[in-house]
């Protein structure tokens, strides 16, 4: 547990910064942070790679997952462990090793790399862990994809404890459409998965399932469809109230399948007929999310009916399986959120899609759910929304208590209406908000534009909004510039009527940050870049030509305007567009001083072999980076601004100071130092990590002693005070407090 005594020293150090620190012994502390530079850099060789999860360490590390057709552009000293592929199911696709890379804090030093072999999975996609964003500890679990669907696994250790060598328990599962695009899963603090399998919008099968910690399927309280042990289903709730004891349940689940269980529909007359509000000053009739398509209540037990229309006109479609889309959990109290939609047969016939998010409480009941758009208008009126709409991500927003905290929708929508999903500047439980783009605007119908919401997690009240929508390449109805000088000048989004364009923000991608920022990257035409930015498009007014681009942004807590905007993108030529349009960022994290970013290049499709378009512009590219691509290339950026400094975004450690206990003191002379410290190592090899006042690790490296002392250089780094941890390669790790005193 070696790693852990570095957490909780790190949390100590943390600690200080909250307090008075002058009256310690060698005079007055300062707290200064010594932020990261920014990297932007390719990774791999001649062969096709990419980087599509991350996730950060408590102790500041990041676990970088993708897909790769060898390791050899990784450094042959990088200690390597091979998983077993048991467990996992593949039988086609792309031939490729699915590995996770582990970076020091800085990304400049890789630290180990696990995988399993060449064909045994497509990918890493996602790795998630149960303990709370930048938190200490907790179990690790990943996906990725294989040839029928994905397969989910828990790792048997955490990477702070030690290197994980295989899995406790994993398997795959079957899906297609949203089910395969997003790995609609994610686990609670208690280290249940909660997971959707099967199609969407098709014939077959599609539920959502809840994992034990031992891997297996359980009964869950208050969902409403269960499997018995010997065969057969029951319907009903609490689960508790089932007493057939020779065949007891299995397993429950939600069902998104029209017809027979009559899952997340009302059940009776009362429920069905049920007007509630709409979370944003309208009302909707039903307790359950499907009753607007439906004339009347299902019962499961006697004749189930699937007809409409429904209330507003809504008729089911012909396909009986909905679209599951997104799974979150929120991990301070395991309650459940659901991104999905329906399709659906507009009054005249047209076909449509309909979002709903929809909360359920840890033991399954319904907490409430959201259509996004009125259904009866605030003044009394049914309305139909034409366009299609789909839910894309959702995020819980740890910044508040649980009590007022929110969670972020990223839904989009398929052209445009009266009846839309929310504008910033009608918000009933927000007067006077204002979104940084209020509303669709221009004349584009057939494109597909993204949405970005926080609802209170308590009821589903609609507390703020924007969307997030680029503009037409040789757009002329603008209106004036943004005041604000980090906005660069470019045209205010709710002013003119301006044409906007296709813009899709990456799937289950969605982050938050400590104070409530929001954290999203995506795909635009003319997209919009701050002053502050890496890589900028030129303004619309420059007469230079913009490209398709991946963009990476951070929102304001309260979606007003953007704090940092910057495209990732090949170096495209101005006169004609030629050259852009060829990555793809699939995830995201906030630092305490920026935000780090993975994807790749694409290939050309023409040349294989060859990467798409022009170099991206890379700066500070590590020893095992690579300035230019030669094929696919895997792609990893860490952007950092002075406004998206915060120190919360850093590693969090929540034991308490009386915790700290287990590391022998560690001898350092001298102490308050400058330029170098010596430390009392006897002969002995191992890691060292250095990490500062605000919580992040400013040097972790490997050291060998063949003396008593063993000198450390600090030039570079900031004064203030640092925890120092030594993890010897055997025998027992060690810690002290280092001052670095002003130069």
């Amino acid at each position: 547990m070696d790693l852990v005594h570095a957490a909780n020293i790190l949390h100590f150090a943390h600690m200080l910064t909250s307090r008075t620190l002058a009256t310690l012994a060698f005079g007055a502390i300062t707290a200064a942070a010594s932020a990261q530079p920014l990297t932007v850099t390719y990774a791999g060789n001649s062969g096709r790679e990419a980087f599509y999860a991350l996730h950060r360490l408590g102790d500041g590390t990041f676990l970088v997952g993708g897909a790769a057709e060898d390791l050899d552009w990784i450094d042959a000293d990088v200690p390597r462990t091979a998983w077993s592929s048991a467990g996992i199911t593949n039988s086609g696709g792309p031939v490729r090793i699915a590995f996770i890379l582990r970076l020091s804090a800085d990304l400049q030093t890789p630290l180990e790399v696990a995988y399993l072999p060449s064909g045994v999975a497509h990918d890493i996609r996602f790795i998630k862990s149960t303990s709370l964003p930048n938190a200490p500890g907790g179990d690790l679990f990943i996906s990725g994809n294989t040839s029928g669907g994905y397969f989910l696994g828990k790792l048997n250790s955490d990477w702070i404890s030690g290197t994980p060598t295989g899995f406790d328990n994993v398997q795959t599962f079957d899906a297609s459409g949203y089910v395969k695009e997003n790995h609609p899963w994610d686990v609670g603090s208690d280290g249940k998965v909660v997971h959707v399998t099967g199609e969407t919008h098709g014939y077959d099968w599609s539920a959502m399932y809840r994992l034990d910690a031992n891997g297996e399927r359980e009964v869950v309280e208050h969902w409403r469809v269960h499997w018995m042990s010997a065969g057969g289903e029951w319907y009903g709730t609490p689960s508790s109230t089932y007493s057939d004891a020779a065949n007891p349940l299995s397993h429950s689940g939600v069902v998104f399948k029209r017809g027979g269980r009559c899952d997340l529909r009302s059940w009776n007359t009362t429920d069905f007929t049920l007007i509630q509000a709409d979370g944003n000053g309208g009302t909707k009739q039903g307790k359950w999310p499907l009753d607007f398509m439906f004339n009347a209540p299902c019962d499961p037990n006697n004749s189930p009916t699937s007809n409409g229309p429904g209330y507003t006109g809504y008729n089911p479609a012909a396909t009986p399986i909905y679209g599951a889309s997104i799974v979150t959990i929120d991990r301070r109290d395991n309650s459940i959120y659901l991104g999905m939609n329906m399709k659906t047969t507009l009054p005249g016939g047209e076909p449509d899609f309909e979002p709903a998010v929809i909360k359920f409480n840890a033991d399954g009941s319904l907490a409430w759910w959201s259509r996004l758009y009125h259904e009866i208008q605030p003044g009394g009126a049914l309305v139909n929304s034409s366009p299609d709409q789909y839910i894309d991500g959702i995020a819980v927003d740890y910044s508040q208590p649980l009590a007022n905290a929110d969670i972020v929708v990223n839904a989009r929508c398929h052209g445009n209406n009266v009846e839309n999903l929310w504008e910033g500047n009608t918000i009933a439980a927000t007067p006077g908000a204002s979104g940084f783009q209020n509303t669709f605007t221009g004349t584009n119908g057939n494109i597909h534009i993204s949405w970005l919401g926080k609802l209170a997690c308590a009821d589903g009240t609609l507390k703020r909004s924007t969307y997030v929508a680029e503009y037409v390449e040789g757009n002329t109805n603008f209106g004036a510039p943004l005041a604000e000088p980090n906005l660069a000048n470019w045209p205010n989004p709710n002013t003119g009527w301006p044409d906007v364009n296709t813009t899709r923000l990456a799937r289950a991608a969605v982050r938050t940050t400590a104070d409530g920022s929001v954290c999203v990257a995506g795909v635009g035409r003319r997209t919009m870049t701050t002053a502050n930015a890496w890589q900028q498009m030129p303004l619309p007014s420059s007469g230079l030509t913009g490209t398709w681009s991946q963009f990476v942004r951070v929102y304001a807590p309260d979606l007003s305007a953007p704090k940092y905007s910057s495209l990732v993108v090949g170096e495209w030529n101005t006169a004609n567009g030629s050259g852009g349009d060829n990555t793809d960022i699939y995830a995201l994290w906030k630092t305490a001083d920026g935000i780090v970013a993975v994807g790749r290049q694409r290939e050309n499709n023409s040349t294989p072999g060859t990467p798409q378009g022009n170099t991206i512009p890379v700066t500070n590219v590590p020893s095992w980076g690579q300035a230019a691509p030669q094929n696919e290339s895997a792609v990893l950026l860490h952007f950092t601004a002075t406004n998206l400094a915060d120190p919360d975004d850093g590693p969090d450690v929540s034991t308490a100071l009386n915790d700290i206990d287990g590391p022998a003191p560690l001898a350092l002379f001298p102490n308050p130092a400058q330029g170098f410290v010596q430390l009392a190592l006897e002969d002995a090899s191992g890691r060292l990590l250095l990490i500062d006042a605000t919580g992040r690790t400013v040097m972790d490296r490997t050291v060998r002693s063949s003396g008593y002392w063993h000198t450390i250089p600090l030039e570079g780094l900031a004064s203030g005070l640092h925890a120092i941890h030594f993890i010897p390669d055997a025998g027992t790790p060690r810690t002290a407090l280092l001052m670095i005193a002003p130069r």
